[in-house]
């Protein structure tokens, strides 16, 4: 049964990226609109992955975990159940290419 939650979260937060792609078209003139646009695609993209990092470590609960990045420096935040874990989900995220740096404020509950 863990094995279905973890893969239809996988599923969904894959899903849900998908959409954000269409924004990156062409027809964009003004071309800060166009990076900015790229930055926010490009960190979207970046949270998707790291989501899905997350969710593919056994000791970790995903859910509990909030994800943000800005510019390539991912964010964790929320509750973990102790120490190790939040050590634990900042390496996997350290571990992703394209990540410049992690800002881990995951609390421990222990």
């Amino acid at each position: 049964m863990k094995t279905n939650t973890k893969t239809l979260l996988l599923a969904a937060v894959l899903g849900a990226s998908v959409p954000m792609a269409a924004i990156a078209g062409d027809d964009y003139k003004d071309k800060s609109t166009m990076e900015k646009t790229g930055d926010y695609i490009s960190d979207a993209a970046m949270t998707t992955k790291v989501k899905a990092a997350l969710v593919a470590e056994d000791d970790l609960s995903a859910l509990d975990i909030d994800v943000e990045t800005d510019q390539g420096v991912v964010t964790l935040s929320g509750m973990v159940d102790n120490d190790a874990q939040a050590e634990l989900a900042e390496q996997k995220v350290e571990e992703l290419d394209g990540v410049k740096g992690v800002n881990n404020k995951l609390v421990a509950s222990d």
